[in-house]
């Protein structure tokens, strides 16, 4: 396997210099929303849905100063409307127009924004967004000809279209994610329910300036799922081409396609999931790895888990070279004091993608069994390789 790692480390250079030969002055937008750092919540709102924006920059004469968003309005469940927005932004990402494309896309992998704004000094001078960045791809013939199923996230987290809005509300929270594929009881496709068509109808049940939360448990939405999602949903077969996704994502104006093999909802691919695969190209001596949806009380664990990841990826390193590593972690408040962990992780590699889900009531076990759980998808992808050899060599 060490010549294989040789030729994935050529093959992965060879890609990067193509990626970050796009200047990213090209790709982004000049014409751009603004709000000011006085404007409250409610109209901050009401200009987002207004102009389909899931983030908007915060400027004040030029000067960029933060960003509103929308997942920034679902992790605060106390979120008052008459809030201003320099009270909500969060702090802005240093990104320039001469940034890297690859350096860019591991920002959309740390902020999960969909618009980045793009600054000159502290000016703000356009956005880059994720539709923007996935234009790249079917540019280069070796990533617009590799198949969905090799980038698609095959854990798919679903509702169902008898849940309550709030119970999507509250998985969006936990595994910080934006959409939703809704099944039914037989678990077939029904529709798609994304993060915009909650607040859209909560924000016309509250449209109070002076009391009552934005989002929140003590005004909960009381509607089904199925009132709210989108049933007009665009799918893709795993085999398709990602060249194709990026077009019918472009063509249909959508983020996130479910993916199908029959009747059968296999995977969902989104624009998250093709900037992940830009970001996996980045240049650098380590390996990025991001961890995700940790609570405040769980964070004195966070030393112990990066070196037990560390470890893992070191293990999978002799058999392929781990490039980007990330794990989302999901906490279940039982009875009484105990408190079950639910971790997913992906692991980029020169050789592919590969995940794993595990879970346990002790964190740092759940993320041992999780960096084994991907140890043992390395080593399956190591002994298929070896027995596709072996049976080339007998053909010959």
């Amino acid at each position: 396997m060490v010549g294989d790692n040789v030729n994935a480390m050529k093959r992965k250079e060879l890609l990067r210099s193509q990626i970050d030969s796009f200047r990213l002055e090209e790709l982004i937008e000049k014409e751009f929303e603004t709000v000011d750092p006085e404007m409250v919540l409610s109209d901050i709102v009401a200009k987002m849905r207004s102009k389909d924006l899931h983030e908007i920059a915060v400027v004040e004469k030029k000067k960029l100063l933060g960003v509103v968003s929308y997942g920034s309005i679902i992790r605060r469940k106390n979120m008052v409307v008459g809030m201003k927005a320099k009270t909500v932004m969060d702090p802005p990402p240093e990104i320039s127009a001469g940034s890297a494309v690859t350096q860019v896309a591991e920002l959309f992998l740390s902020t999960g924004y969909r618009q980045i704004p793009v600054t000159k000094g502290k000016n703000l001078v356009g956005t880059i967004s994720r539709a923007g960045m996935i234009t790249i791809l079917p540019k280069i013939k070796e990533l617009k000809n590799m198949h969905v199923e090799d980038i698609m996230t095959s854990d798919v987290q679903t509702v169902k279209e008898d849940d309550p809005v709030k119970t999507a509300l509250e998985v969006m929270r936990r595994l910080d994610i934006r959409t939703l594929p809704v099944v039914d009881e037989a678990g077939r496709l029904t529709g798609i329910m994304g993060i915009k068509d909650i607040i859209n109808h909560n924000w016309g049940m509250k449209r109070r300036e002076t009391r009552g939360e934005f989002v929140g448990e003590k005004d909960p939405v009381n509607v089904n799922v199925d009132s709210l999602a989108v049933d007009a949903v665009f799918t893709i077969a795993p085999t398709a081409k990602l060249g194709e996704a990026v077009d019918l994502m472009l063509e249909k104006n959508v983020s996130v396609l479910p993916v199908l093999e029959g009747n059968k909802l296999t995977g969902i691919i989104s624009m998250y999931d093709m900037i992940e695969l830009l970001a996996s190209f980045a240049q650098r001596d380590f390996v990025y790895m991001q961890i995700t949806g940790l609570e405040e009380e769980d964070r004195f664990s966070l030393d112990i888990m990066e070196k037990e990841i560390q470890s893992g990826l070191a293990k999978a390193a002799k058999i392929t070279r781990p490039l980007l590593f990330t794990v989302h972690v999901a906490k279940y408040h039982t009875s009484g004091n105990t408190a079950k962990y639910s971790l997913t992780g992906r692991m980029s590699t020169a050789h592919g993608t590969f995940m794993g889900k595990t879970v346990d009531w002790n964190l740092i076990k759940a993320t041992v069994d999780l960096m084994n759980v991907l140890q043992e998808r390395v080593t399956e992808m190591k002994d298929e390789r070896l027995d596709k050899k072996k049976q080339s060599r007998k053909e010959r």
